[in-house]
């Protein structure tokens, strides 16, 4: 009896130790590009060719005042805020009005919908780039931050729908019978009870498309034309265009693009817990 538990035990610590190795692995894998590119933005051209794998010798800091004068980057900085500030602006509360309903009333049509949405997900943004770029332009939107933004926003939503109404169908309608007993409109109730208990939704779309708007280049190469409203993965470009041997610059710049949505991101990330926490609360 002794030996079967003993060999339980080797088999469970044998299990663990290899859990963790694969994450350890895994981790590595995910985590070492970004100490690359950190690494090699604080190396000298000559070091970065003679030591292309290791750590700096001597930190080079000018490399990223010299990538940050060159490519422009504050204003492209100011041009991917306010896009995907703005996109985000639009997106959240259509989402959620129309998740909501799609969600909690029945009515004619519902099924089509959900199954066009469905579609808008499924459509891949190659295909879909001559006729934007068609509508945009019969507007008078070309080289416009509006136009770059209403077309961010119109293709984001049907990805957000999705994840709003999964949200709040998920959410038991006792909270909402509640609320109008007490004297809520079905409006108030949604505003005042739903919505606070849907933060890890509205956490997740803000992550998820938050991120696909600042990396996006495709769409924003057919309609921004100018680089004084060039975004952040146009100017990446232009840049690498410019600098095409000097790696540390490079990567100085590309290090900049990427600091402020890591930093949204841990911030969401614990938006996200609070959230499930207050959900669970309230609930």
């Amino acid at each position: 009896m002794q030996d079967l538990r003993t060999k339980s035990r080797i088999r469970k610590w044998i299990g663990t130790g290899l859990i963790y190795l694969l994450m350890a692995i895994f981790l590595v894998i995910t985590v070492y590009p970004i100490i690359w590119m950190l690494a090699g933005a604080l190396k000298g051209e000559n070091e970065f060719y003679s030591n292309i794998w290791g750590l700096p010798s001597s930190p080079q800091w000018g490399n990223y005042v010299a990538a940050w004068k060159k490519a422009g980057m504050g204003t492209k900085y100011l041009n991917s805020i306010l896009t995907t500030a703005g996109t985000l602006c639009l997106l959240i509360p259509v989402n959620c009005c129309a998740a909501y309903a799609l969600a909690r009333v029945n009515f004619k049509g519902k099924r089509s919908i959900l199954n066009y949405l469905l579609l808008g997900i499924m459509m891949p943004a190659g295909v879909l780039a001559m006729p934007v770029f068609t509508v945009v332009n019969e507007l008078g939107l070309i080289n416009t931050r509006i136009g770059l933004t209403l077309v961010y926003a119109a293709q984001a939503i049907a990805f957000g729908m999705y994840i709003m109404r999964g949200f709040f169908i998920s959410l038991p309608k006792s909270l909402e019978e509640a609320a109008m007993i007490d004297g809520c409109t079905r409006f108030q109730s949604f505003t005042h009870v739903i919505l606070p208990l849907a933060v890890p939704g509205l956490v997740t779309q803000v992550i998820f498309s938050g991120l696909s708007v600042w990396n996006e280049y495709i769409r924003a190469s057919l309609i921004i034309r100018t680089p004084d409203l060039q975004t952040l993965p146009l100017g990446m470009v232009a840049f690498s265009t410019l600098e095409n041997n000097n790696y540390p610059q490079m990567f100085a710049a590309l290090s900049m693009a990427t600091l402020p949505m890591v930093l949204v991101y841990l911030l969401c990330q614990k938006a996200f817990q609070k959230g499930i926490t207050a959900g669970a609360v309230k609930g």
